[in-house]
């Protein structure tokens, strides 16, 4: 069986509005620490929606948080909070689990972090590709594993990392990659080859 896992860089749009998301939360905890807050972000070619439910005594301006987060004076903004739905605050009320959400996770010993080691090899070389450019740059990665935990497939796709500077899109794919050599990043032959394939 193969594993992929992905990992996208800070200025990726999910990770840009899992932060606003998670500004907002923040936001409504510090006045009321009982808030309950469903807050969902998306976004994405100068178009924002903040949606989702809340109740708390809290005086929080959503738009103005997600200003600070995107500075992007351009971008509109759709907020649609409305306060929690009477079923949801009754189930929680009651002691019940309120919204029912599924999530799958796990430890693993198979690397020093805990994580799948496909997922520790994603988030490793993201962190190489961006050491010494903008911590906020658009980009992800993907690391297929086969049935022997070896390396099948990398992907790196960056916007704004063109050869000659101009904005734009470059993606590698390179197969068979020692997988020792992404985890410690102590030789740079695996990333040469992977540049070399961008270009």
């Amino acid at each position: 069986m193969r594993v992929t896992a992905e990992w996208v860089a800070p200025g990726h749009p999910d990770k840009i509005c899992d932060r606003i998301s998670d500004a907002i939360l923040d936001a409504c905890l510090r006045q009321d620490p009982k808030s309950r807050v469903a807050v969902e972000t998306l976004g994405g070619h100068d178009l924002l929606v903040i949606a989702g439910e809340v109740t708390t005594k809290a005086e929080v301006n959503y738009e103005d948080i997600a200003r600070r987060t995107i500075a992007n004076e351009k971008t509109k903004i759709i907020v649609n909070i409305v306060e929690q739905s009477s079923e949801i605050a009754n189930g929680v009320d009651n002691n019940g689990a309120g919204d029912q959400g599924v999530m799958v996770g796990y430890a693993t010993a198979e690397t020093k972090e805990l994580m799948p080691l496909e997922i520790c090899l994603a988030r490793s070389l993201s962190s190489h590709l961006r050491a010494g450019r903008s911590q906020l740059q658009d980009g992800k990665t993907q690391v297929t594993l086969n049935d022997d935990d070896e390396i099948e497939s990398i992907v790196a796709s960056w916007c704004g990392m063109s050869r000659a500077g101009e904005a734009g899109e470059r993606q590698a794919s390179i197969p068979v990659v020692d997988k020792r050599r992404i985890l410690q990043w102590r030789h740079v032959r695996g990333l040469a080859k992977l540049d070399a394939r961008s270009e």
